[in-house]
């Protein structure tokens, strides 16, 4: 793997993984309701929007960084839905 892409790895993983306390708070508590729902559905498209990108430039780090990114975010989504839903 040439220097520039394990820096890319490292920069991937630092930043998607960055977001774990949030999600890992929202997870066990079900609590989303200081996050905003245009934030985590913009959030997710850019995140796959830049996977794609990734497959286009063929970078590794930006593909499997912005895609796992993206999945660890789509549970949240889901608990939001549920409690804007709720709230009516």
């Amino acid at each position: 793997m040439p220097a520039i892409e394990i820096l890319g790895v490292l920069a991937g993983a630092l930043t998607t993984f960055s977001a774990a306390p949030q999600l890992l708070y929202s997870y066990r508590t079900k609590d989303v309701t200081s996050i905003k729902l245009k934030f985590l559905l913009m959030l997710a498209s850019g995140l796959f929007l830049w996977g794609i990108y990734g497959i286009i430039i063929h970078s590794f780090s930006i593909v499997v960084f912005n895609f796992i990114g993206c999945s660890l975010w789509l549970p949240v989504i889901g608990l939001k839905v549920k409690e804007v839903r709720r709230i009516g």
